[in-house]
Order: structure tokens, then C-alpha cells, then sequence
């Protein structure tokens, strides 16, 4: 069976890169923390570990007077009943996918079509429904993980080096943001 999903991937693959083509996105200048209100997160939401730090920096984040959304991905056929939706965290797992496993832009278009001031690609894993999701976003600026196929999303690629916790690439996407001063 795995070589279907490899498949449906490379096939995934194909179609997202030439809609992302189709949308070109300019280089921008990075946002400093201050000019930042609303705030995307997309994580790998397979383990309860990756949870709770996502919901920690979520919560920093809150703390600090930001609007944050949340949107993880399950790789399951059916969503976990461990899952809490609430209004600003959500899921999305193989039922909101397409046949090539990208997002179905309906199914998730209230996140989307967002205009988030940030995403936070939140994930390590160079799983096609995650990376989608910065490829189809409408969000003004684009922070990831420097992994491999990630650049083409992703308007700033940070690396860990071997610290691959989700808690330190979100703390060190949170300390660039916080150096950069713009007028």
C-alpha cells in the first residue's frame, strides 16, 4: 500500500507546485513581532507530545495578544476521538484530503482563505497535507523548518540542527520575529 500513497504523493506533488507557481510569491521583508495580530499554526498532530508544544507556544503566544488558529494533521482515515475541536483549533486528517493528498480547499477553507499575518509551519516531517497547507495559504508570511522540498512554501526556513523539537523551532521562529525591528 505504500507505494499508492507514493504515488498519489509525487502526482500531489506535481498539481501543488504548479499552483503554487501560479501564485508567485514576492519577496518579502520578515514582520517584526510587534506588527504581527493574527497567527496560523500547522503541526503534525500524530503524537500527544507535538501537542502539548504546540499548545504551549499557542498559549505564549495568546499571552503575548495574539489571535492564534491552530490546524493539525492526523494521518488517519477517520479523526481520533482524543481530538477537541474549539474556535481556534481545528484538524484535518484523510477525509479532508484529495485523491493526490492535498488539501481539499473546501473542506478547509475557512483556514485557508485566512489572511494570517503569520504561519507557523510547526512540523519536520516532509508530509505532503503539511506542506500544502503553506503552499495554498493566503497568509502574508511564511515560516518553516529548513527541510528538504520545504523553500518553495516558505517565505523563511529556520534550522535546528539536531534539536528537531517543535518547542525549539517554535521559540526560535518567535526570537527572529522579536529582533527584527520594522519601522
Amino acid at each position: 500500500m505504500g507505494w499508492i500513497k507514493n504515488i498519489k504523493d509525487a502526482i500531489g506533488n506535481y498539481l501543488l507546485k504548479g499552483m503554487v507557481i501560479k501564485k508567485v510569491r514576492p519577496s518579502k521583508p520578515m514582520p517584526s513581532f510587534n506588527t504581527i495580530n493574527e497567527i496560523g499554526i500547522v503541526y503534525d498532530a500524530n503524537s500527544e507530545n507535538q501537542e502539548e508544544q504546540v499548545t504551549q507556544i499557542a498559549n505564549y503566544l495568546r499571552q503575548e495578544g495574539k489571535k492564534v488558529f491552530t490546524l493539525g494533521y492526523i494521518d488517519a482515515k477517520q479523526l481520533p476521538a482524543k481530538a477537541k475541536f474549539n474556535m481556534s483549533a481545528s484538524y484535518y486528517w484523510h477525509e479532508s484530503l484529495t485523491k493526490f493528498n492535498l488539501p481539499d480547499k473546501q473542506k478547509l477553507s475557512s483556514f485557508l482563505n485566512t489572511e494570517f499575518d503569520l504561519l507557523m509551519n510547526l512540523f519536520f516531517v516532509k508530509e505532503l497535507p503539511l506542506q500544502a497547507i503553506a503552499g495554498l495559504s493566503k497568509s502574508k508570511f511564511i515560516m518553516g523548518a529548513n527541510i528538504q522540498g520545504a523553500l518553495p512554501y516558505n517565505d523563511f526556513l529556520i534550522d535546528t540542527g539536531d534539536k528537531k523539537e517543535l518547542s525549539n523551532l517554535g521559540l526560535q521562529m518567535i526570537h527572529y520575529l522579536k529582533v527584527i525591528q520594522t519601522k
